[in-house]
């Protein structure tokens, strides 16, 4: 997104400097008191990348470096194995985004990436050159996913509405997990409100002050929700 608080500047300047130092000394340390290092995070954005790194775990979900619009990320959790196994990656122009009109408005780097389909679903390539690798490391890691052990995880960024969150909430069937920026969003207890980007009204990064809220080693080491029906 292009407009960010200076309070949410600051916290991701001096965040990215204790990360840098953090992920080189202590991630090894994190993973030893992982009693489930074999989990399949969705993500709508980098979140489930950064989860990875920070316990030296191999990427085990395609949905790595990548954003999805609220509308579809929703359409693609309530119909995960379809999407996932049936459904061919394709790519498409920028223009032919159906998203082409608010994003243009909203991503700064808007058609300098790959953009992909699964059938109806976009999945935004942010941190890819171009479509050649966004294709074989989604193909890659796609391969990799625990389908026994799904957690879903959502905030409200890219214009998300009161309706993807609620529509979030009633998924019942993995663990999951939601950031949001206004407090009246915190539906349950698996919406986490993060305070620091209340000004911002929307979550600008999950990743800087969600272990503030989230005790993210005890909620990895739950068992998980998956419905094995």
């Amino acid at each position: 997104m292009k407009k960010m608080s200076m309070k949410a500047f600051i916290g991701k300047c001096i965040f990215k400097i204790k990360e840098k130092i953090d992920f080189k000394y202590f991630k090894n340390k994190r993973k030893s008191k992982l009693n489930n290092t074999n989990f399949t995070i969705i993500s709508n954005n980098c979140y489930a990348g950064w989860v990875y790194r920070y316990f030296n775990l191999p990427y085990y979900t395609p949905t790595v470096g990548l954003f999805i619009m609220p509308d579809d990320y929703i359409k693609l959790l309530n119909n995960l194995e379809f999407y996932f196994k049936k459904c061919k990656l394709e790519f498409i122009k920028p223009e032919e985004s159906k998203y082409s009109d608010y994003l243009s408005i909203h991503v700064d780097r808007f058609k300098t990436y790959p953009i992909g389909k699964l059938e109806d679903v976009e999945l935004h390539f942010l941190h890819y050159k171009s479509e050649k690798e966004a294709y074989e490391k989604w193909t890659r890691r796609s391969k990799r996913m625990n389908w026994n052990n799904i957690i879903i995880k959502f905030d409200d960024q890219n214009g998300c509405t009161l309706k993807n969150l609620n529509d979030f909430a009633d998924i019942k069937k993995y663990k999951k997990i939601c950031f949001v920026a206004k407090k009246e969003e915190k539906i349950n207890d698996d919406f986490i409100y993060v305070k620091e980007f209340k000004k911002d009204k929307y979550m600008v990064d999950d990743t800087w002050f969600s272990n503030r809220y989230l005790k993210l080693i005890d909620f990895l080491n739950k068992d998980d929700k998956n419905d094995k029906n």
